[in-house]
């Protein structure tokens, strides 16, 4: 597979600091893959974000060490119209994207910018806007939109770029579980039908596993603690030992005592729960359920 996101030896320091943000980056992404970046709050995630989609160095001065390259390009060679050509960036916050009154006019942005005639661009959005599903809201204000019809707006105004990376920076922060699946089914369909280069910065684990993803990178520090499939990470006790939440049917696998098998763990509804039942009911029974309230008397 072709290498398309390279990181060796890298380091980020913002002007404003004094200490790297990001130290000693070693990490490929490759053409294809659908990754998932993690971490706690103040890991580096953003940041390393801002360097795959050119915010790092266009947008953000600093001081750069080792080499970032997307898609070949030299990120602090190369200009901000190589690196937006290349990915397309979907924000937490939707609203700080739109540029259109309408859905419409937002989607066909790019299109203006390259002058595109009126004639050829309005098939254009159309088919972008029927990708995510939102053809049928082209002439709708999009800040009256919901927080998931925001993100397949933003989404769609960057397809027809065809860009070879897609990032998604936390899509399930302002979204509730069931949106959070239709945006993760969403993402997983254009993975597979456009074969895009997926990567999602976000904590939500358990809801961005409801789909398949090839691997999740741990980031800590500043650092890259672990680069491991779902499988590999679920084993370990990674995630709970730096400040991220497993999925909660881990921790309670864990919790009653059976010894995790790195083997299609990843997704709670294709996983085979036969090896865990009776460990899982024998825990539960054990289990003191009633609590003793202690009263004390109102004075």
């Amino acid at each position: 597979m072709k290498p398309v996101i390279e990181f060796k030896d890298f380091s980020f320091r913002y002007k404003s600091q004094t200490e790297d943000t990001l130290k000693h980056i070693d990490l490929t992404i490759y053409e294809g893959e659908k990754v998932l970046i993690t971490g706690p709050s103040g890991c580096g995630k953003s940041t390393l974000s801002s360097c795959i989609n050119g915010l790092i160095p266009f947008s953000f001065d600093g001081e750069i060490k080792g080499s970032c390259k997307i898609d070949g390009f030299e990120v602090k060679d190369a200009s901000i119209f190589q690196m937006s050509s290349r990915v397309g960036t979907v924000l937490q916050d939707s609203d700080a994207q739109f540029v259109g009154l309408s859905v419409g006019e937002d989607i066909a942005y790019a299109l203006e910018n390259d002058n595109m005639p009126r004639v050829e661009m309005l098939p254009r959005v159309y088919e972008s806007a029927k990708i995510v599903d939102m053809h049928n809201f082209l002439e709708q204000v999009p800040y009256d939109l919901s927080g998931g019809q925001k993100q397949r707006v933003a989404l769609a105004g960057i397809m027809h770029d065809d860009v070879k990376i897609l990032l998604f920076d936390e899509p399930l922060a302002a979204l509730d579980p069931m949106m959070g699946n239709f945006a993760i089914d969403l993402i997983d369909r254009i993975h597979t039908d456009y074969n895009k280069t997926i990567v999602i910065i976000e904590h939500r684990i358990e809801d961005v596993l409801y789909r398949n993803i090839d691997r999740i990178i741990l980031m800590k520090d500043g650092t890259i603690l672990a680069d491991m499939t779902p499988d590999e990470l679920l084993v370990s006790d990674l995630l709970k030992e730096n400040g991220v939440r497993e999925p909660l049917y881990i921790t309670a696998l864990k919790n009653a005592g059976c010894k995790l098998e790195s083997h299609d763990i990843s997704n709670v509804f294709d996983m085979d729960l036969t090896p865990y039942k009776d460990k899982v009911i024998s825990n539960f029974n054990q289990a003191n359920l009633h609590h003793e309230v202690e009263k004390n008397e109102v004075i």
